[in-house]
């Protein structure tokens, strides 16, 4: 069987195709918030337990989190998608961001498979917060049955 050959166009599509599923966590995730926020403050006029809205705010942090997952993961969706695209090349992006001093200047090319890796972690990182604030909207009845 021959071994597979890097082609940067194609695994930038499959990690543009892979970030973008990001955007169902988010919708998820901002839901969720609204539940953690909205208990928050019945939980402040109805002298709820400290550890319900305690756990009630962790959430809204956890979802505060996610956006930022969101965000960056929602950003490099749209350059591995120009990337996948040939609107631009790496190089160019790399000396763009340089010049924007988003990366540092001293910071060495890397194959398109390295980037698309690092930036999937994204996702993943992400999907791992959205999972933690589900678990603590889930806590709620629980905590308050056992409170």
């Amino acid at each position: 069987m021959a071994e597979a050959q890097e082609n940067p166009a194609v695994i930038a599509a499959i990690a543009a195709s892979y970030l973008r599923q990001g955007k169902l966590l988010d919708k998820i995730s901002r839901g969720l918030t609204i539940v953690g926020c909205v208990t928050v403050i019945v939980g402040a006029f109805a002298s709820a337990p400290l550890l319900v809205t305690g756990v009630a705010a962790l959430s809204v942090l956890f979802g505060m989190l996610q956006v930022y997952f969101a965000l960056r993961a929602g950003f490099d969706a749209e350059i591995f998608g120009h990337l996948a695209t040939g609107s631009f090349s790496a190089t160019t992006f790399d000396g763009s961001m340089k010049i924007l001093r988003l990366i540092d200047a001293e910071r060495t090319p890397r194959p398109m498979s390295d980037r698309a890796r690092g930036a999937m972690v994204l996702v993943r990182r992400q999907a791992t917060v959205v999972g933690l604030q589900v678990l603590s909207i889930l806590t709620l009845p629980v905590l308050g049955i056992l409170l």
